[in-house]
């Protein structure tokens, strides 16, 4: 029995939507808690996770493919995340724990051009191809590793900003 789906219109409306929404949000300067800091990378790591699982679970790849496309992810995702981090202007404000933060258009860039990559391999190469899935894969964990620890490498730097100057 054929399952109900989405038309591919809607489809393509729904991922627009959400990446304006992203990109909007990440490309101007943003005053935001040292424990927000946390929410954006977990809820775009899980997206990112939940999306290689469910797409493991309907055509797995072997899993040395996997783990070679997660590793090559994450072995640029993380240097590249740490400079990103190093060039992000940060401000410490008058509040406690909370920080200033610059536009950070290009990690939104990245990310929304990893899901869109993957989008595109998976309509160039069949579902179960090695091609669409693992580098489709390897993409998507690059993305995530870099956003991930470019909130670290920003952390990192607001911390030695407020011991630095206790009281803005």
């Amino acid at each position: 029995m054929q399952q109900a789906s989405a038309p591919p219109a809607l489809t393509i409306v729904v991922y627009l939507a959400a990446f304006a929404l992203v990109l909007f949000r990440m490309s101007r300067p943003q005053r935001i808690s040292t424990a927000r800091l946390w929410i954006a990378p977990a809820l775009l790591a899980f997206v990112g996770i939940w999306a290689i699982y469910a797409e493991q679970s309907l055509a797995p790849s072997p899993l040395w493919e996997l783990a070679v496309a997660v590793l090559l992810g994450v072995a640029f995702g993380v240097p590249l995340g740490f400079l990103r981090g190093a060039h992000t202007p940060v401000q410490v404000t008058k509040d406690p724990g909370v920080m200033l933060l610059g536009s950070a258009l290009v990690p939104a860039l990245i990310y929304v051009t990893a899901f869109a990559a993957r989008l595109l391999l998976h309509l160039v190469f069949p579902l179960g191809s090695a091609v669409g899935a693992v580098v489709g894969d390897g993409v998507l964990v690059f993305a995530v590793a870099f956003l991930a620890v470019s909130y670290f490498a920003i952390y990192r730097k607001f911390s030695a900003l407020k011991n630095e100057c206790p009281d803005p």
